[in-house]
């Protein structure tokens, strides 16, 4: 057999057989023209763009018994489809990925070939092949060894040169593909999938969601919960975020509790879905001491945003973040272009808050650092992240206001009562407070917001002074929250509703900013005991106030095991006490008597004295009956005979 000693230009890798049905393959006629050899090095099949007979765009080269390298010895066991693999480019991680176009996906399996390595996971169905690192790879009856190309010496820097080849050779195929036929070109990959692709593997995934390539991770942030590292998920070559919490670090909380904290979170992530709040992709070693939590991977969170936009704005010059935006004016200052941004940040909070509202979610920790964002053509997208914090909000059962929570600087007043004299319970207002504090040191550009001190009333004075210079978000920065702005009643009256989860009708109108007068319970006197004692320490003596409503004593009724005192009989003639019946009318005469009929049909017999059955009415046709002879004196009532049920009440 016959083969080129030098490669193409654009080759990228060799398919070198591992068994006789590949060694075949590469015999065959077709297959001739792309075998070839390096170094010394055994022949194989190149792998590259100028294998394909026509350009296919992201579509590198593809192997079947009607494909670019023919493959075709195909069995029982082991079918060949026509299309049964193809090498490609994802176009928006710029990752190779063997990706298996046949519908048997167990016949393709691929391990990383190092001996060096101890542990070889076998991978099924085809995923990400990382530059400079070979593979054994099956392709139904086919084996094969996957060798790149070597350009450099350095692992590390041949890797980056044979990606650089790959989105060369991409770049080329996009420019040819434009000069096909429409009819002719191949499907396009919409790049807007790079932030979108993970909602399709959440609804029809049957296996674990998401596996990364540990060995390529890269740290992005870290904090006090722990790190956030860029990973790669190996079946699709689309990038998402890990963030791995180290349990231990919290020197306040066991580890424990740190899992059942960090446990809720998750469960709150899984329950809310909505476009402005990151989405949840999955957790794994949850049962260790640093479980890790999938997340969509997005460009950086708001703080990084404002400063690299304060930073690198040049007075004159369009501002690079707002450039690509065809309605910016070139001449925009960064006032003008915090200000433009800001308005983005409180549209999409807004929808996000409102959605949590109706949900009965409270935030509790809104600030820039809980802000990411990603950017397209279209602009910015902002959404929510970080529910550690997170709690399920009751009007009747509400944590208390003076449980803090948050981050300095955007805590709302009600926090901190003996500071804002404000004294209330905590719900969804309080992201409202946060999320106006978030707004005020955006436009800032963190310069005049927050200040350099934890001191509340130093912040709180800041955030007055703020309020007072914010014309329609002034109602998000009342003190008191039950004068304070909701998000639906922000978006409707900002954004003409744009965005709203809660129904139009059940939003009122923002009211004035009016101090809510106490309860009837805070009136009474404080709750708690020890406002309630004296400079003595003795308990403080304070006359009521007289009740508005003075209701009347309430009807004793006849119970069990109480003792009620004995009312006397009354009459027992007809003509002294009639029946009830009887005036009712004659059908309901018919059926008068000492049983009582619920509403719900239940009987309950009346408890009444044994001479009163003397008035049941007669038969007709039949004598009345004279009434029993007592033997008691006549100036003694008779005994009353009281019938114990369980529930029974007497008139």
């Amino acid at each position: 057999m016959a083969s080129n000693t030098n490669p193409h230009p654009q080759t990228l890798l060799h398919l070198v057989p591992k068994n006789p049905a590949a060694h075949d393959a590469l015999l065959h006629p077709d297959n001739l023209r792309f075998v070839s050899s390096y170094h010394g090095r055994r022949p194989g099949l190149e792998v590259g763009f100028h294998v394909s007979s026509k350009p296919q765009g992201y579509v590198i080269t593809r192997l079947g018994r009607n494909a670019d390298l023919i493959l075709r010895q195909t069995t029982t066991e082991n079918p060949m489809s026509g299309t049964h693999v193809a090498f490609e480019i994802n176009p928006c991680t710029h990752h190779m990925l063997l990706t298996t176009r046949s519908k048997y996906l167990l016949s393709v399996t691929f391990e990383i070939d190092d001996e060096k390595t101890e542990y070889k996971e076998t991978i099924t169905g085809g995923g990400v092949i990382l530059y400079g690192q070979n593979y054994e790879i099956t392709i139904a009856s086919y084996k094969f060894r996957l060798i790149w190309r070597t350009l450099s010496a350095a692992h590390e820097t041949n890797a980056d040169l044979l990606q650089g080849l790959a989105m060369q050779g991409y770049h080329s195929s996009l420019q040819l593909v434009k000069g096909m036929r429409s009819r002719d070109r191949p499907t396009d990959i919409d790049l807007s999938e790079a932030q979108s692709w993970h909602m399709t593997r959440l609804a029809t995934a049957t296996i674990p969601l998401f596996q990364d390539v540990v060995r390529v991770r890269e740290e992005t942030g870290s904090g006090g919960f722990g790190k956030v590292y860029r990973a790669i998920d190996r079946s699709s070559g689309y990038l998402f975020a890990v963030k791995v919490v180290d349990l231990a670090a919290n020197k306040t909380l066991n580890i424990e509790t740190a899992r059942a904290l960090l446990h809720r979170e998750i469960k709150v992530m899984e329950r809310v879905k909505h476009d402005h709040i990151i989405e949840y992709l999955g957790s794994q070693h949850f049962h260790t001491e640093s479980p890790e939590i999938f997340m969509p991977l997005r460009d950086g969170a708001l703080t990084s945003l404002v400063k690299s936009i304060a930073t690198s704005f040049v007075p004159g010059q369009p501002c690079p973040d707002f450039s690509a935006r065809s309605e910016e004016s070139p001449d925009m200052n960064l006032h003008s272009a915090l200000f433009r941004l800001s308005n983005d940040v409180l549209e999409h909070m807004l929808r996000a808050l409102d959605y949590l509202a109706h949900e009965n979610l409270i935030h509790r920790d809104v600030k820039p650092d809980n802000i990411l964002y990603s950017k397209s053509n279209a602009g910015f997208t902002f959404q929510l992240a970080d529910f550690g914090l997170a709690r399920h909000y009751s009007r009747h059962h509400s944590s208390a206001g003076g449980t803090v929570c948050g981050t300095t600087g955007f805590q709302a007043p009600e926090l901190f009562p003996l500071c804002s004299n404000v004294n209330a319970k905590q719900s969804p207002k309080l992201d409202i407070w946060s999320l106006f504090a978030t707004i005020a040191a955006v436009r800032s550009a963190f310069r005049d917001f927050p200040p350099g001190t934890d001191q509340y009333p130093v912040i709180l004075d800041a955030l007055k002074k703020k309020a007072s210079m914010s014309g329609n978000l002034k109602p998000m920065a009342r003190l008191h929250p039950d004068c304070r702005a909701s998000a639906a009643q922000m978006l409707s009256t900002l954004y003409e509703g744009r965005g709203l989860t809660t129904p139009t009708a059940k939003i009122p109108p923002i009211g004035p900013d009016v101090e809510p007068q106490p309860s009837l319970l805070q009136a009474a006197g404080p709750s708690n005991s020890r406002q309630a004692m004296d400079g003595g320490g003795r308990a403080a003596s304070r006359t009521p106030p007289p009740p508005l409503i003075v209701y009347p004593p309430p009807k004793r009724y006849r119970r069990m095991g109480r003792h009620v005192p004995k009312r006397k009989a009354q009459p027992t003639t007809l003509q002294s006490q009639p029946n009830r019946a009887a005036k009712a009318g004659p059908n309901r005469a018919a059926k008068a008597g000492p049983n009582r009929a619920a509403k719900a049909g239940v009987v309950k017999r009346r408890a009444e004295p044994p001479a009163t059955r003397a008035r049941a009415v007669a038969k007709p046709g039949s004598e009345p009956r004279p009434p029993p002879e007592s033997s008691l004196p006549a100036h003694e009532d008779p005994p009353e005979t009281v019938l114990h049920i369980p529930g029974a009440f007497v008139d």
